[in-house]
C-alpha cells in the first residue's frame, strides 16, 4: 500500500469513527440539549482531514455552541439545520488556516456528504427534543385539569349523594318506584366515584384478582341500571389467576355493562363468562339486545365511532387492553342475537 492511499484509508477511518461517535451522541434522547450539542462541535473536528486546524460551530435560533477554539475565517464548509420542514440554524465547518485546493475550496467531496448527514441527523434531533417538550407541557397541563375536574365532580357528586341520603330520611311517604330512583342515583353517584379515583393518583396497589373484580363492576352495573342483569360464570382454572394490576382495567367492563343497559333494550340480560386460554384469561361479555349494526362494525374501535354519538368507549377500552398486552373484539353472531365481546388478558402466574 502506497503512503498516499495509506493516508486516504487513515483518513476514511476517522470519518467513519466520527460519524458513529456522532450517532451514539444524538440517539440519547436524556441528555440535555446544551449537553449534546457542547459535545457535538468537539467531536466533529476528527472527521475532517485537518482536525488540529478545525474548528466548529454550531448556529440555531436562540442561541449559538462553538468550539473553545473557534474563529471566523475564509475557509468554511456550512450544511442547513431543518426540523419539521422549516430551517432552524447551520452547522459550520472552518479551517483556521489556508489549505490546499479540493473539491470543495479545502474541503472534499466526502466531508461535504458528511457535514449534511450529521446537519440531517442534528435536526432530527432537535425535532424529537422538541417533541418531547412539548407533550411534556401537554402532559403537565392535562394532570392539572384533570386534578380540577375530579375536584369539582368529587365535590357535586358528594352533593347528589347527600341529597340522596335526605330525601331517604325525610320523605317517609315513598313507593317503590321513588325507592328505586333513589337506590340507583345512589348507585350510579358510587359508581361516578369509582370513575373518578380510577383516574387519580391511586394510593394502593390496583387490582390484579379478575374475579373479584368483574363481580364488583356487575353488582354494581346492576343497582345503576334498572332493568339490567349480570350472570357471572367463573371456569375453575381462572380462580387464583392474577393479570397485571390496572386502575383503569375495570372501565373496560364497565364501558361494556353501560353499553349493554343502553343498548339492549328495557330489561337486558348480560352474560360474563371467565376461562383460561393457555397464558391468558379470555372473558367474553354477551347480552342479548338488537347487536351492534353492520355499518359499523368494521370500525367499532375507532375514535369518533359509535351507534349513538360520543365514541370515546370503546376506543379507549382497546387502548387500556392494548397496554396491558391483551386484546378486545367484537364476536361475530347472527343478526338481533345480541352484542358479544371478547377480552383476553395476560396472565402473570
Amino acid at each position: 500500500m502506497t503512503k498516499d492511499s495509506n493516508s486516504e484509508m487513515k483518513r476514511l477511518v476517522h470519518q467513519v469513527v466520527c460519524f458513529r461517535n456522532v450517532s451514539k451522541l444524538l440517539s440519547e434522547s436524556e441528555k440535555e440539549t446544551d449537553e449534546v450539542l457542547n459535545t457535538l462541535v468537539h467531536l466533529l473536528p476528527e472527521g475532517w482531514q485537518y482536525p488540529g486546524d478545525t474548528c466548529v460551530r454550531i448556529l440555531l435560533r436562540d442561541h449559538t455552541i462553538q468550539t473553545f477554539n473557534f474563529q471566523e475565517t475564509n475557509w468554511m464548509q456550512r450544511a442547513e439545520i431543518w426540523t419539521r420542514d422549516k430551517k432552524f440554524g447551520f452547522l459550520d465547518v472552518f479551517y483556521l488556516e489556508k489549505k490546499p485546493e479540493a473539491q470543495e475550496g479545502p474541503f472534499l467531496s466526502d466531508e461535504r456528504i458528511l457535514i449534511d448527514t450529521v446537519a440531517a441527523e442534528l435536526g432530527g434531533f432537535l425535532e424529537r427534543k422538541d417533541m418531547a417538550r412539548i407533550m411534556r407541557q401537554q402532559y403537565r397541563e392535562l394532570e392539572l385539569y384533570a386534578s380540577l375536574l375530579r375536584h369539582d365532580l368529587k365535590n357535586d357528586v358528594g352533593v347528589i349523594l347527600g341529597n340522596v341520603e335526605i330525601a331517604k330520611l325525610t320523605v317517609a311517604d315513598r313507593d317503590e318506584v321513588i325507592d328505586e330512583l333513589l337506590s340507583t342515583t345512589e348507585a350510579v353517584c358510587s359508581r361516578m366515584m369509582n370513575l373518578l379515583n380510577a383516574v387519580g393518583r391511586a394510593s394502593k396497589v390496583p387490582e390484579s384478582d379478575l374475579i373479584p373484580m368483574v363481580e364488583k363492576i356487575a353488582s354494581l352495573a346492576e343497582e345503576a341500571s334498572i332493568g339490567l342483569k349480570v350472570a357471572v360464570t367463573v371456569d375453575e382454572q381462572v380462580r387464583g389467576v392474577q393479570i397485571t394490576g390496572s386502575k383503569l382495567l375495570p372501565l373496560v367492563f364497565d364501558n361494556l355493562l353501560r353499553n349493554a343497559a343502553t343498548h339492549a333494550g328495557t330489561s337486558p340480560n348480560v352474560q360474563i363468562n371467565m376461562t383460561r386460554e393457555g397464558d391468558f384469561v379470555s372473558i367474553i361479555v354477551a347480552d342479548d339486545g338488537p347487536g351492534v349494526a353492520e355499518e359499523v362494525r368494521d370500525r367499532l374501535f375507532h375514535k369518533g365511532v359509535s351507534t349513538r354519538g360520543g365514541g370515546l368507549g370503546l376506543y379507549l377500552s382497546k387502548a387500556i387492553v392494548d397496554a396491558l398486552g391483551g386484546s378486545i373484539e367484537l364476536v361475530d353472531s347472527e343478526e338481533g342475537a345480541g352484542a358479544t365481546f371478547r377480552v383476553l388478558l395476560p396472565t402473570i402466574l
